[in-house]
């Protein structure tokens, strides 16, 4: 293929290593695109979304949009070149928003790298954001390895964006000239798209109670975590993709488990401990980390409806998933008893709650403000429940 005018030659311009798993990743692509009629030197499809039909595809996209712009903007402060540009796609490939240097964007423009272009491989043959969309995986295509020639001046890495299901909301990717290429750019984007899928996740369960996983104690809380949403029973709501691989089931499996069925443990035991803990998975050979984090103090809503039973003589009321029954007494007591727990091995709705609040108050050292605010609920309703505690 003839130089890029103005370019440096083939032997300096920089170049990803050989990888044969990357190679046959383009091959097939190569082979997807033959089969969609595409012609290698074709011109690249310069066709856009007309403006109020991007617009509309924004809005539908809203949520995704408003937490991916800022780690836009980060990733793209941290791009250590010039000549290049970030991109935020849809499901299908449209581009919602882009980032570029201004130098890199009227060459950008002359391949529709810009907002309204469709960059599925069906429209644009081989390239990151396409090629990431088939296969669900991070992916770079570099020079020649586009299948258009009209492409061959640029360097793509892109990493795709799940939401809490495991579905696919879209893809972020860099793009550039690419003498611009840099090895450290597909892990940035793929990190990138770790940082959007968790302010998601954060956003759509900011009311749940979060189960945070890892392989490693010092992981947890960090971008590598598995994350489980849980509602008051301990029933998983949704996931992200690092606790589905964790746990060796697909999202949509989890969500038909419990903490009691994936971990053997009762959710009211977890909510007592204030620790990192060593759970053993059902299905994963090896055991994980696990920390629970309580959106407010904890009560099971099958429970809750059944608490006016639990002062009558007809007996102990039924206990949550995966929590021993204990009959409740008359009057709450000040401190949950560690020999009472102990001796069953499991805690009660009402003694889990008052640890998880006496906790949090020792943890802020009487400071009754900070309390609340790590439990969740305002200042008043922890006065209050500290009352009955009395």
């Amino acid at each position: 293929m003839p130089a890029v005018p103005n370019s440096p030659t083939a032997q300096s311009a920089p170049r990803p290593p050989l990888d044969v798993r990357h190679g046959h990743q383009i091959m097939a692509s190569h082979e997807r695109c033959r089969a969609f009629g595409l012609r290698s030197e074709s011109g690249a499809d310069l066709h856009r979304l007309a403006p109020l039909a991007l617009r509309e595809l924004q809005q539908r996209n809203a949520r995704l949009c408003a937490q991916a712009l800022p780690v836009m903007e980060m990733l793209y402060e941290q791009l250590m070149h010039g000549q290049s540009m970030v991109l935020l796609t849809d499901a299908s490939g449209c581009v919602l928003h882009a980032l570029g240097d201004p130098g890199f964007l009227q060459r950008a423009d002359q391949v529709a790298l810009a907002p309204g272009a469709l960059w599925a491989e069906a429209d644009k043959g081989t390239n990151a954001v396409g090629t990431a969309l088939m296969t669900e995986a991070p992916t770079l295509v570099h020079g020649q390895e586009h299948y258009l020639r009209a492409m061959h001046f640029l360097t793509c890495s892109a990493a795709p964006i799940f939401d809490h299901k495991g579905a696919l909301l879209g893809v972020i990717d860099v793009s550039g000239d690419k003498r611009s290429y840099h090895p450290h750019t597909l892990a940035l984007a793929g990190m990138s798209a770790r940082l959007i899928e968790a302010q998601c996740f954060g956003e759509q369960f900011r009311h749940s109670h979060r189960l945070h996983l890892h392989a490693l104690v010092s992981g947890l809380g960090t971008l590598a975590e598995g994350l489980l949403a849980l509602d008051d029973d301990g029933r998983v709501l949704g996931c992200n993709r690092q606790a589905a691989a964790l746990l060796g089931l697909s999202p949509m499996a989890l969500r038909r488990e419990t903490v009691l069925s994936l971990f053997d443990m009762g959710f009211g035991h977890l909510a007592s401990c204030t620790e990192p803990v060593c759970l053993q998975t059902r299905l994963a050979p090896a055991p994980c980390w696990a920390k629970l984090s309580l959106s407010r103090p904890w009560q099971s809503r099958s429970a809750a409806a059944l608490e006016p039973r639990r002062a009558a003589p007809a007996g102990p009321a039924p206990a949550a998933l995966g929590a021993t029954a204990v009959p409740a007494p008359a009057t709450a007591p000040a401190a949950p008893s560690h020999a009472a727990s102990s001796s069953t091995g499991h805690l009660s709705l009402r003694e889990a709650e008052q640890q998880a609040i006496a906790a949090a108050v020792q943890a802020a050292a009487g400071n009754l403000s900070e309390a609340a605010r790590q439990l969740g609920i305002g200042r008043s309703t922890l006065y209050r429940k500290l009352k009955t505690m009395a």
